[in-house]
């Protein structure tokens, strides 16, 4: 079958940044202006959209709609072309053309020209958008939809996009957990027999896979790989809540406990940080026995290491609270405003499509994400699971009741930047614990009360 999806990379090649690097001073944000107006919403055709449906938009014309997202080649590229492929093939009269754009972006400026595209993947701080009337809320859509519900979709993903009043302007496209990939031949040659489940039995474990050509362990020092571990060990991404909150919690045992350990074991050379891609070519190369990522890494890691050897995967372990913790994060669908009513059913019509059991287990065994909703873990073949250990890492988080959303507001982006400059500086030791958790405690709050750097 002819493919008929249309590849337009408008970015070149990606550059993944190294958190490592001292944070560049980025230009404040203004709110949008929206010049196109917005036809009514198309509600009729809610309930609409199975893999069964022939016509999204009840016409005999093809409707055909962009779908800007970030997934330039790579697994998930490729997976993402080909479940929009199956769409077209299986909706005669819907046509998805996929563009490659850094979207997240993009998209503001785009609206703002008053040419947004009918759908777009972005991530997880939209509030700007929101609060300038761009986007179009998904609740009309979702409230007669019935794979898009509040007891089939995971809490994390359902509450990701969800704002005040219950309404939802971004839903949960790629869900990622953060999880720890590792070769099962140095476990075996160290003599562990089991991944660890706390973060002193990975301290005791990195020890012993220490030598002079191995780092036990590498790092990504980014927010969504730091509060996992601060989570475990009792904190809150926000004072007294992981959702709701207008002020932050750093300068507690939980923070002064997560740096601590982490600048031990950076200490004793058992720790490295790095950025993703090199993690995985450590790993591969056998200069690294665990590596730390996200379930939309681990096919990115099978890649990598091309067969050499068994690649074995865990959630993040637990802390002192007695449990491990969780923060999803990933891009999310949101539907700008300024098209037709045609249009915009087409595009729902694809998202809940997407929600679908049948297309759900295929992204996740063709990506290793995390599953977005229940039906989707349980149609999931054990079989396949059995041989996929980054993927029942995935549903070991992803179900877990301590995994949560990150909070939607866009000011705890710039807390998420200060926390990973801040970590990085006392985890190497360039400054004290006490003064970092003062620090992350005082911008934190600046920031949470409308300062900011960006």
């Amino acid at each position: 079958m002819r493919d008929r999806t249309q590849l337009i990379d408008v970015t070149g090649s990606r550059v993944e940044p190294l958190r490592t690097r001292p944070l560049a001073k980025r230009r404040g944000r203004k709110p949008l202006t929206i010049v196109a107006a917005v036809a009514a919403s198309a509600v009729a055709l809610a309930a609409c959209g199975s893999s069964g449906s022939t016509n999204a938009a009840s016409t005999s014309k093809v409707v055909s709609f962009s779908l800007w997202e970030s997934h330039n080649g790579g697994p998930v590229g490729g997976a993402m072309t080909t479940l929009v492929n199956e769409f077209d093939a299986s909706h005669p009269s819907v046509h998805v053309s996929i563009v490659v754009t850094k979207a997240s972006s993009k998209l503001p400026a785009a609206i703002a020209a008053g040419d947004p595209p009918v759908l777009a993947e972005i991530s997880h701080y939209d509030g700007v958008l929101v609060k300038g009337l761009a986007l179009q809320s998904w609740n009309p859509y979702i409230k007669n939809s019935s794979v898009f519900t509040s007891s089939n979709i995971f809490p994390a993903i359902y509450g990701n996009g969800e704002v005040s009043g219950g309404q939802h302007y971004r839903l949960e496209a790629d869900a990622k957990v953060s999880e720890v990939f590792y070769n099962e031949s140095m476990f075996q040659a160290a003599g562990i027999t089991s991944p660890p489940t706390t973060w002193s039995q990975l301290a005791a474990d990195a020890a012993k896979l220490k030598s002079a050509s191995v780092i036990p362990l590498g790092w990504k020092d980014s927010s969504a790989h730091i509060l996992p571990a601060f989570m475990s060990n009792g904190g809150t991404l926000l004072k007294g809540s992981n959702s709701v909150g207008t002020s932050v919690a750093f300068n507690g045992s939980a923070m002064r406990t997560t740096l601590t350990q982490f600048h031990a074991m950076y200490a004793a050379g058992d720790l490295v940080f790095d950025h993703g891609t090199t993690l995985r070519e450590d790993l591969a190369s056998g200069h690294m026995a665990m590596i730390d990522g996200t379930s939309a890494g681990y096919q990115k890691v099978l890649d990598a290491v091309g067969g050499k050897f068994k690649v074995g995967a865990f959630v993040e372990p637990g802390g002192s609270s007695g449990h491990p913790a969780n923060l999803v994060q990933g891009l999310g669908f949101v539907l700008p405003k300024g098209h037709t009513a045609a249009q915009d059913a087409a595009a729902w019509s694809f998202v809940q499509w997407w929600f679908e059991p049948a297309q759900q287990v295929k992204w996740d065994e063709l990506t290793g994400y995390a599953p977005e909703t229940k039906a989707a873990m349980s149609a999931i073949p054990k079989s396949f699971l059995a041989t996929h250990p980054g993927l029942q890492a995935s549903l070991a988080a992803i179900s877990s009741p301590y995994t949560v959303a990150r909070p939607v507001s866009d000011s705890y982006n710039e807390v998420q930047a200060v926390l990973d400059s801040v970590f990085q500086q006392v985890v190497t030791g360039a400054q004290g614990v006490g003064a970092g958790m003062s620090q992350l405690q005082s911008q934190g709050n600046s920031y949470m009360s409308g300062a900011s750097a960006l």
